[in-house]
């Protein structure tokens, strides 16, 4: 089990989706290149819009798992969550831990086959809004670190005010 250290401004814990949650994208394409290799080490004649084609979905299942993996970011600070979406035009959402001092309700949500491979999606609901780190590693751990955070944030403000 890989431990998450405490992110500092300096070195802040950067997440992404994890390569395992797109096993079945994976499998897909690996299984298409090996029939293809397969098929011409064996001297199968295949003709070349058929060579093409299957090597063209196997191709595309792999760039279409690579590419997801890119579209989402997460970085997490001392003070704040930061999620962004996209490549080339990006949103950027800053999620600040001192306003979720109140947050109702934080979950990790894991199916059968996620809890096998340890990935997981956590769930920040706050005023309404609900946010998600969507299949990270060790999401359990991204729980305890974000309700961490958020009680030291919570702290910090309670010494403020006295």
């Amino acid at each position: 089990m890989v431990n998450i250290a405490q992110p500092t401004d300096e070195q802040p814990i950067n997440l992404r989706k994890t390569r395992k949650a797109f096993i079945a994208e994976y499998s897909c394409g690996v299984f298409l290149l090996g029939l293809l290799v397969i098929g011409t080490l064996k001297g199968l004649q295949v003709k070349p819009y058929m060579f093409y084609f299957m090597g063209g979905i196997a191709l595309t299942a792999i760039g279409s798992a690579e590419f997801m993996l890119a579209m989402v970011r997460y970085k997490i600070l001392p003070h704040k969550l930061v999620i962004t979406h996209g490549i080339i035009q990006q949103k950027k959402k800053n999620i600040y831990f001192h306003p979720l001092g109140f947050v109702p309700d934080l979950n990790v949500k894991q199916s059968r086959i996620q809890r096998i491979f340890n990935i997981g999606t956590v769930f920040l609901t706050s005023s309404g809004e609900a946010f998600e780190l969507k299949d990270i590693d060790n999401p359990h751990q991204v729980l305890e670190l974000v309700e961490k955070l958020i009680e030291e944030n919570r702290t910090v403000k309670r010494k403020e005010n006295e």
